[in-house]
């Protein structure tokens, strides 16, 4: 066997039901990793019955490591990808992002993590759960070639290795329509190679600023909103409505007809996606609100966007339309929402909306919690007020046909402690949520030694899915 490759490889099929033209190509990937020496264990996600992440962190607090509410398919997944050398994600490049049918298993990823966290190369992110994770490797699929889609895809891998901790990643974006000679070489050239992890600045610098034109005023008679609100959350309220809501709030004070839906399963229906369609239909100003999952959109985030693409793609007269997204985190650091707001905008203009911007906040769950913003701040004692005014300036915006304005994007951004150096509110950040986590455990009857369980590692002599819990 060759160095350039580990022994054990998990290769995840990301192909939906109507990829079935990318089959060749899988097949002589697969048929390289083979040649390589490599032991490959492909899991074709579209055929397995797999649960969505609720974001309800049990496999923090509850059942540590383990997805409370996952299925044998889901554990076989996450087991297997815990004890491989290698994964490799195989996808149709959507919007710079992944397929929604590779997002809904990599959603389930946080329990391969521990809640609490650490700063590293001047970021805050997850402290890993496992002595080591498998080196990431993704496969980018386009039918059409897109330079801004694929640069956005590579970042996206990148920032997945960074959060998982992985020893190296590579990523490639290739089209349907290559010469098989040279997909040999890029597959092989992915084996071996080590790629530069995106810190810091080939993030800060992604967010995207509004289409030129889109500060033109609205005409006459376009005023109405329709509120998407992405976050999975189905046991708690979520950050992202409080945001969302807040915005059709102040729309409404403005004259505005608003409509609000919160992406629920049903979307996986046929059913489901009329629905959205004929609400987003209705509306002349499209408003997305929700939180980072795994550097990205949110399953049913990105599934929701499949769905809208498809629709405005076979509508012939498509009237003018605007988007602007909202996206919060849990990291103090809000630029980490930037490459989430790219595939928004990136979504924009392959579909023919107007972007009109966008705001990223970090800390939604320690400034906002799911709870109404003016109580959180005049109670919590993190301060939002920041928060209100953003939201404010940017809805007066929306309702004028202007676009966001950068002071906004700006105000939601900063620190939140007023005259505190950020180090010092990223401490603060830190200790706090270390605290937060272990009192949640401990409710629930788990102590800190239990919140570090390694279910899944290779020396726990697991051969077989453990059993849903």
């Amino acid at each position: 066997m060759r160095d350039r490759v580990d022994n054990k490889v998990v290769l995840l099929d990301g192909r939906a039901s109507g990829d079935e033209d990318l089959t060749p190509l899988l097949a002589l990937l697969t048929t390289v990793l083979a040649q390589e020496g490599a032991q490959v264990q492909v899991f074709s996600l579209r055929e397995l019955k797999l649960a969505r992440c609720i974001g309800c962190f049990a496999c923090f607090v509850e059942t540590p490591g383990i997805c409370r509410y996952g299925e044998a398919d889901g554990h076989a997944v996450l087991q297997a990808v815990a004890q491989s050398d290698t994964i490799i994600l195989f996808t149709p490049v959507v919007f710079g992002g992944y397929s929604s049918q590779l997002k809904q298993i990599v959603d389930r990823f946080v329990s391969l993590i521990l809640p609490s966290f650490r700063s590293y190369h001047g970021e805050v992110h997850h402290v890993p759960r496992y002595a080591r994770f498998p080196r990431l490797v993704a496969l980018g699929v386009q039918h059409q070639l897109n330079a801004e889609d694929a640069a956005l895809f590579k970042l996206v891998v990148g920032r997945n290795a960074i959060n998982f901790h992985a020893p190296s990643y590579a990523a490639e974006v290739v089209s349907s329509m290559d010469d098989p000679d040279r997909l040999r070489e890029v597959f092989r050239s992915l084996l071996e190679r080590k790629e530069p992890f995106p810190w810091g600045a080939s993030v800060k610098s992604l967010l995207p600023l509004p289409d030129v034109l889109a500060s033109r005023p609205e005409p006459d008679g376009a005023r109405r909103a329709c509120l998407i609100v992405g976050s999975p959350k189905t046991l708690s309220p979520s950050t992202s409505s409080v945001l969302g809501n807040t915005l059709l709030e102040r729309l409404q004070e403005h004259g505005w007809e608003t409509e609000s839906l919160t992406l629920s399963a049903r979307l996986c229906t046929q059913q489901g996606e009329t629905a959205l369609c004929a609400s987003v239909d209705r509306a002349d100003l499209l408003l997305f609100a929700f939180p980072l999952y795994i550097d990205a959109l949110p399953f049913l985030m990105t599934k929701a966007l499949e769905v809208i693409a498809e629709h405005r793609q076979d509508t012939e007269h498509r009237r003018p339309q605007r988007l602007f997204a909202i996206a919060n985190n849990g990291f103090p650091e809000a630029y980490q929402n930037h490459l989430a707001l790219s595939i928004c905008q990136r979504f924009a203009a392959e579909t023919g909306l107007t972007w009109v911007g966008g705001l990223a906040m970090g800390a939604g769950e320690t400034l906002c919690g799911g709870q109404p913003l003016k109580a959180v701040g005049a109670l919590a004692p993190v301060p939002c007020a920041h928060v209100i005014w953003a939201l404010d300036r940017t809805a007066e915006a929306l309702a004028l046909g202007q676009v966001v304005p950068s002071e906004a994007a700006q105000r939601i951004a900063r620190n939140p402690i007023p005259h505190t150096p950020f180090l010092l509110w990223r401490w603060l950040f830190v200790q706090g949520a270390k605290q937060w986590w272990e009192k949640q455990a401990a409710e629930h009857g788990v102590n800190k030694q239990q919140m570090l369980a390694q279910p899944y590692a290779r020396d726990a002599g697991l051969e077989a899915p453990l059993p849903v819990p």
